[in-house]
């Protein structure tokens, strides 16, 4: 296949010539974007720019009726991401409070991962007190009263049994949220009423393929760092969709790069796929469509609805899982992926290295710094709007994705998932 000509006379035919000359080859969910990139690289705007500039209610953020509808209707009903099958080895357990919940992971000597309240059915202690550190057991028993529980949930121990001659321990198992695993990923429904699995595949839509495409189900858990930020869980979202910041921000560590503010995205109903150019994408030129690739040549970011962003850094992968702890306060959850367990000790160094550059440098001191920066300036925007310029469409789409989600459900009848 010849090389693309990206000359400004000849780019568009060049395109639609090259990709003529493609019919039969396999199509890259992400190639599109590439396309868009390649047609706005020199240009003074961009075709993923939909609208002039836009205003934002301070108030999405202070709101606390609206904070409320967004943990009933959001956080409570649709599917969410908590992490990685491999953080959990068979017979432990990990404790983690998401959205006001107490929640209990664990994988059984069976292998199965489970989500469980993180309370016990007699008086309402948690079993686990410690968040975060994943914990060996092989059960469960809780401090109060030592009802003992095993890791399938199930009531296998009360102390003075006879006390409780109307209570049928069959029925008074840990209260188990539905869970399911997706590209080794485990995924719940904060609701812990009875109902099926969450149907991961059919809520990611498009970007299942892509998780596919990308062998994200053969990557495996390397390390994890949750951190209470102190900002509103929409303001973090904010800072990883746009990417206007780059240069700018994160100047000191990753900005160097990345071109400024050349980024292209499609909607995949309320996801985001989102592709922003590296300083290499210069190279994509000369190459064919099917060696472009989104690590190297650009970072492929997705955003799945309502709280989850992945990175594709060039050669592991970060998760992200932004959940609300207050009006003013998240949980950030980050978790790094790699193509393979570390081989050995350089291959670790590599890395924990990287760890600490993206998580604590990047995400931690300037990203999430930030957030809490403006969270701090809330209150003299109070009543006020905040101005989203072309470069921050997807802010615009994410707080509209919100606010259609939120409408829907309040409406009788109407599935949000």
């Amino acid at each position: 296949m010849k090389p693309v000509n990206l000359a400004a006379d000849s780019l568009i035919p060049t395109i639609q010539e090259t990709l003529a000359m493609d019919q039969g080859v396999h199509r890259k969910p992400w190639q599109g974007l590439f396309e868009r990139l390649l047609h706005d690289w020199h240009q003074r705007q961009s075709t993923d720019w939909d609208s002039s500039d836009t205003r934002l209610s301070s108030s999405e953020y202070t709101d606390p009726k609206r904070y409320q509808a967004e943990i009933a209707l959001l956080f409570r009903r649709l599917p969410l991401c908590l992490g990685h099958e491999d953080q959990l080895p068979a017979g432990s357990v990990l404790a983690r409070d998401v959205a006001g919940l107490p929640l209990l992971l664990a994988k059984g000597r069976d292998g199965v991962v489970r989500v469980f309240l993180n309370a016990c059915r007699h008086r309402g202690a948690r079993l686990v007190a410690a968040e975060g550190a994943v914990c060996r057991h092989s059960s469960l028993s809780c401090p109060y009263h030592g009802w003992t529980y095993g890791l399938d949930g199930q009531l296998i121990g009360v102390p003075w049994r006879q006390a409780f001659p109307t209570m049928d321990p069959g029925t008074h198992g840990l209260r188990q949220l539905p869970t399911t695993l997706r590209h080794g990923l485990i995924w719940v429904v904060l609701d812990p009423h009875p109902q099926d699995a969450p149907k991961v595949a059919n809520y990611l839509e498009e970007l299942d393929v892509d998780l596919t495409e990308l062998g994200i189900g053969t990557h495996r858990f390397f390390r994890q760092n949750a951190i209470l930020c102190k900002a509103n869980w929409k303001l973090i979202i904010d800072a990883f969709v746009e990417f206007y910041h780059i240069k700018r921000l994160h100047a000191a560590t990753i900005g160097q790069f990345f071109a400024d503010a050349k980024a292209a995205t499609e909607c995949v109903g309320p996801h985001l796929r989102m592709l922003v150019g590296r300083d290499s994408f210069e190279e994509v030129r000369q190459l064919p469509p099917e060696q472009w690739n989104p690590r190297q040549h650009a970072s492929l970011v997705h955003f799945i609805f309502p709280n989850s962003v992945i990175v594709y850094h060039p050669d592991y992968v970060s998760h992200m899982g932004i959940f609300p702890a207050a009006i003013d306060q998240s949980l950030f959850v980050h978790t790094v992926l790699t193509p393979e367990r570390p081989g050995n000790d350089k291959a670790h160094a590599h890395w924990e290295r990287s760890f600490e550059l993206i998580d604590h440098k990047v995400f931690h001191d300037e990203d999430l710094f930030i957030c809490e920066q403006i969270q701090l300036g809330l209150p003299a925007a109070t009543g006020g709007d905040f101005v989203l310029g072309r470069f921050e469409h997807n802010v615009r789409r994410f707080h509209a994705s919100v606010a259609a989600f939120l409408s829907a459900a309040e409406q009788p009848g109407i599935s949000t998932i």
